[in-house]
């Protein structure tokens, strides 16, 4: 008896990112599964993390249901999973999607002074090239929650922090400003949900896509710990708690260990310290 063909068998990839691989399903529409890989510095690591993929997948579809009032996401709901004959242990990794055209911008939201933004003020009193009049501390939240846009490099390369006017230039004046009102208002609206669990979202990074249609729909990962520097918070004492619980965390490993971009094996109390803080944030979030 010949073997029923499962998903691997019919569809073929399509395109390998960072951490999410993509098959294309038809001309509208997409898989994507987030696998267990882990980048830092634009560099990605051979060793994986395991049960990661997992974790960023059941927050991105949390936060995309959560905010599809706000704004229209890529998730696709018409078409169910099952029918697709993908093996069970992938099935909670991946999501449906519509296929679209990416913007070629991460859309960076920050709503405290800290990251390469403390770095580059503390330097240079700029943000994004941007000169900033009022003195900040580090950590300090701004009076409003800032747009610093950079673009969005293919794998192996930079992204490269640019100006509001440079990425109006780079898509459009009126693409530009619509990404920004859309990003400034989902951060706004997480941030609360957020602190009221718990967690403050100090910032955080959207991508967006075009439909055949071009209409603009919010795409790949929202406010997971890959694509959002999370810190606790206590309700009660109002006190903030500034180590990070997201990929932060590996970045300053792997600074501490004077890493060289290359290759290593990640230490198992790394893999299973990251992944406490991951699973943390998904606990507090979705309660």
């Amino acid at each position: 008896m010949q073997k029923e063909k499962n998903f691997f068998d019919i569809y073929k990839l399509s395109f390998k990112g960072k951490v999410r691989d993509i098959y294309e399903i038809n001309n509208k529409l997409l898989l994507i599964i987030a696998s267990d890989r882990i980048s830092a510095f634009d560099f990605v690591f051979n060793d994986e993390i395991p049960g990661k993929g997992i974790t960023l997948n059941k927050l991105t579809k949390f936060w995309f249901n959560k905010t599809s009032q706000i704004f229209h996401n890529h998730l696709e709901t018409n078409l169910k999973i099952d029918d697709l004959k993908i093996p069970k242990n992938y099935i909670d990794r991946c999501i449906l999607v519509t296929k679209t055209r990416v913007v070629p911008i991460e859309a960076i939201v920050r709503g405290y002074l800290t990251g390469s933004a403390w770095n580059e003020y503390n330097s240079e009193k700029k943000i994004h090239g941007v000169s900033i009049k009022e003195n900040f501390s580090k950590y300090e939240k701004f009076n409003k929650p800032i747009f610093t846009p950079s673009t969005k490099a293919v794998v192996g390369e930079r992204d490269i922090n640019i100006s509001f006017e440079e990425m109006k230039t780079s898509i459009g004046a009126q693409l530009a400003e619509e990404i920004k009102e859309i990003s400034l208002k989902l951060y706004s609206f997480a941030h609360e949900f957020a602190k009221e669990r718990g967690i403050i979202i100090a910032d955080t990074k959207f991508e967006f896509g075009l439909d055949d249609n071009d209409n603009l729909l919010l795409i790949d990962e929202i406010f997971t710990p890959d694509s959002s520097r999370f810190w606790l918070y206590n309700n009660s004492t109002e006190e903030i708690q500034y180590e990070s619980f997201d990929k932060q965390f590996f970045r300053d490993y792997l600074i501490s260990i004077g890493w060289n971009k290359e290759q290593l094996k990640l230490p198992l109390e790394i893999k299973n310290k990251l992944m406490d803080k991951y699973n943390l944030a998904l606990t507090l979030l979705t309660k």
